[in-house]
C-alpha cells in the first residue's frame, strides 16, 4: 500500500448528500427530498412533474470514454478495477479566456494553502485557462453559512450548495431566481453541445435543478443509495463467522462477537438500514388509494421493535447509545464490528487504515429481508448538490464559468478528472506500480476537493487502489439495486409544507429515546399520534393532491 493516502482523510461528522446522508441528519423520512419548482411563497409546499421539465435540461448525449470492467445493473454504477494506461484527452483545448472567478464550496477536512501559495490551484487553473479563487466553507457548518449567504444576497461567481442544504434554506425557491443565474438558455436541449461533458450528465439529475420552471443549478449526479451497514470483515473472517442473511441471523452474530470485557462490542446505530431490511417505505406507500406513512406501517414498527431488542440486550457500543459522533473511529478500531454509516465511508477508512493496517477490510452488509421476503432499498434523490452562477454577469462570463463547469465534469479515465482530482503528475502525484495515484507530499498538503465539487460526473466505482474494493462494492450494488423501492411519487419533485417537515423532528428524536430504552415500546402510539396532529395529516392531504394532480392515484 502507498505510504500516503491516495488523498487527505476527510475530517468531519456529516458529509450529505455527496457521500450519503448521515445515520443523524437521515433519521426524518425524507428529509433530503428534493426542493420543489413552485413559487416557494409560504410553507404549504409545492411539486412538479419531471417529466414537464424536459425543454428545459440538456439533450442527454453520452460520452464515449473508457469502457468500464464491471457494467452496473439496475441503475447501479459502473465499476473500473484498474486506472486506464492511456487517460483519454476530453477537450482539445483549455475552456477559460483568462477570466478570474471566486467559488464558495463546503469542504470536509483542513483548510489547504490559497491561490499564490499553492502549485495545485496553479496547475489547475493553467489547465482552464482561467483562475477560480476559491473560498472553502468547513462543511459541517455549511447550513448556517449558507443561510447567511442567501439572506444577503451576498453571493460568489460560482456556488455550490449541497441538496440538503437548499431543503433547509427558507424560501429558497424565490431566492434561486433573484441570486443565480437563468442557464436554460446556455443548456436547454442542443445548447448543450457547447460543453458535450455537461451534457453527459444524467437528465434526472438536471430536472432536479429546475427551480420555478427554469434551469439554475448544474448537477451532481448520485449513486443509487446513501447509507448501508459497513462491518469489519477482516474481523468476521477472523471468527470464522459468515456475514448475516436475515435480521436473527445478524442478531445472534452480534450476541457472539459482542464481548465488553475486551472493549469490544457488535453494533453501532443502523436504525435506518433495518427499516430497509423490515420492508418500510422511504417516505409514503400508496395502497388502496390512500397514503400511508412509514411511521403508520407494521413494517417500520418491527425494525424499531428490532432495534430496542438490540440496544436491551447491550450490544450497542456505550458511546453510541449516548448518541455520540465516533461511530466511525469506533469501527475503524475494532471496538464495533458493525456501523450504519454513509456508503463513501468505505474508502474514506481504507484511506485512514490502510497504510497502518495492511489487513484491514470493511465490506458493505449482505441486502436482505426479514421472513424471507424482499427488503425496500431507498433510492437517493437524482442530484446531490447544485452548482449555481452568479446572476447579473456578462453573458461570455457565463460562457466561460460553463467551460470551466464542463471541464470539471470529465469522468473518470480522462485526462481533465486527473488534473482537477490530482494535480500535476510528478508534483501533487506519482503513478504506483498498479497505474493509480499516489499523492506526494506536496499533493497531501495542496490537493484539495475545491475543483471536484464544482460540477457532478457520472458515478462510478473507481477506488482500484484499495484492495478487492471495487468488486465487492460493484457486487454489493448490482445485487442490491434489484430491490429499489416503487416510489408513488417517482419523478416529481417536491418540496414539503413546513409543518410536516416540523412535525418529523419530535417525532424521531422521541423514537430514538424509545430504541434506546428511556422510553417504553407503548410510546411509539402516542408518538404516532402526535406527528399525525403536528403535521403529518396535513402532509398526507399535500401528497394526495399531488398523486391527483399528477394522475396518479
Amino acid at each position: 500500500m502507498p505510504s500516503h493516502p491516495l488523498r487527505p482523510a476527510i475530517r468531519r461528522r456529516r458529509f450529505l448528500g455527496l457521500v450519503g446522508a448521515s445515520t443523524t441528519a437521515a433519521l426524518t423520512a425524507g428529509a433530503l427530498s428534493g426542493c420543489g419548482s413552485g413559487s416557494g411563497g409560504g410553507g404549504g409546499g409545492s411539486a412538479s412533474d419531471a417529466g414537464s421539465l424536459d425543454d428545459l435540461i440538456p439533450t442527454h448525449i453520452p460520452f464515449e470514454g473508457v469502457t468500464p470492467d464491471i457494467k452496473g445493473r439496475h441503475g447501479a454504477p459502473d465499476g473500473f478495477t484498474a486506472y486506464p494506461e492511456n487517460f483519454v484527452r476530453a477537450m482539445p483545448e483549455a475552456p477559460g479566456r483568462g477570466g478570474h472567478y471566486t467559488a464558495m464550496t463546503p469542504l470536509w477536512g483542513p483548510i489547504p494553502p490559497g491561490l499564490g501559495a499553492n502549485s495545485f490551484f496553479d496547475y489547475v487553473n493553467g489547465r482552464l485557462g482561467a483562475t477560480v479563487e476559491f473560498n472553502f466553507q468547513d462543511g459541517n457548518t455549511v447550513i448556517d453559512k449558507m443561510n447567511a449567504v442567501i439572506a444577503g444576497r451576498d453571493v460568489a461567481d460560482i456556488t455550490m450548495i449541497p441538496d440538503w442544504t437548499i431543503n433547509l434554506i427558507p424560501q429558497f425557491n424565490r431566492a434561486v431566481g433573484e441570486l443565480f443565474e437563468d442557464l436554460t438558455p446556455h443548456l436547454a436541449g442542443d445548447a448543450a453541445r457547447a460543453y458535450p461533458l455537461l451534457a453527459n450528465l444524467d437528465s434526472d439529475a438536471w430536472r432536479w435543478n429546475v427551480f420555478n420552471q427554469r434551469l439554475h443549478g448544474v448537477p451532481w449526479p448520485s449513486e443509487p443509495f446513501g447509507n448501508w451497514v459497513l462491518y469489519r470483515r477482516d474481523l468476521m473472517e477472523e471468527y470464522g463467522i459468515e456475514p448475516p442473511s436475515s435480521p436473527d441471523d445478524l442478531f445472534a452474530i452480534g450476541e457472539e462477537v459482542n464481548d465488553p470485557d475486551n472493549n469490544r462490542w457488535a453494533f453501532g446505530d443502523f436504525n435506518l438500514s433495518m427499516r430497509q431490511v423490515f420492508g418500510a417505505p422511504k417516505q409514503w406507500r400508496y395502497e388502496g388509494g390512500e397514503l400511508v406513512h412509514m411511521f403508520e406501517t407494521d413494517e417500520w414498527r418491527a425494525s424499531v421493535e428490532y432495534m430496542r431488542k438490540v440496544f436491551d440486550a447491550g450490544l450497542v457500543h456505550p458511546d453510541i447509545v449516548a448518541q455520540g459522533d465516533n461511530a466511525k473511529e469506533l469501527l475503524n478500531s475494532g471496538q464495533i464490528v458493525f456501523n450504519q454509516d454513509g456508503i463513501g465511508a468505505w474508502h474514506e477508512a481504507y484511506m485512514q487504515m490502510l497504510g497502518d493496517n495492511p489487513d484491514f477490510r470493511l465490506d458493505l452488509m449482505p441486502v436482505f429481508g426479514n421472513g424471507g421476503g424482499d427488503p425496500v432499498m431507498h433510492r437517493s434523490d437524482p442530484s446531490g448538490q447544485s452548482v449555481f452562477v452568479r446572476k447579473g454577469m456578462e453573458p461570455e462570463q457565463v460562457e466561460e464559468i460553463l467551460g470551466i463547469l464542463d471541464f470539471c465534469a470529465a469522468p473518470f479515465g480522462t485526462r481533465e478528472y486527473m488534473d482537477y482530482r490530482y494535480g500535476e503528475e510528478g508534483v501533487h502525484h506519482e503513478l504506483n506500480d498498479d497505474g493509480a495515484p499516489q499523492l506526494t507530499d506536496t499533493g497531501n498538503a495542496e490537493v484539495n476537493d475545491g475543483y471536484y465539487f464544482l460540477s457532478g460526473r457520472p458515478p462510478a466505482v473507481t477506488e482500484s487502489q484499495y484492495p478487492d474494493f471495487v468488486q465487492w462494492k460493484c457486487d454489493w450494488y448490482n445485487h442490491a439495486a434489484q430491490f429499489t423501492e416503487e416510489d408513488p411519487f417517482a419523478g416529481i419533485r417536491i418540496q414539503r409544507p413546513e409543518r410536516f417537515s416540523a412535525a418529523e423532528t419530535p417525532m424521531t428524536d422521541r423514537v430514538e429515546d424509545i430504541i434506546r430504552g428511556r422510553e417504553g415500546l407503548g410510546a411509539l402510539d402516542e408518538a404516532v399520534a402526535n406527528w399525525r396532529r403536528d403535521g403529518g395529516d396535513e402532509g398526507r392531504e399535500f401528497y394526495m393532491k399531488v398523486l391527483q394532480e399528477h394522475g396518479r392515484d
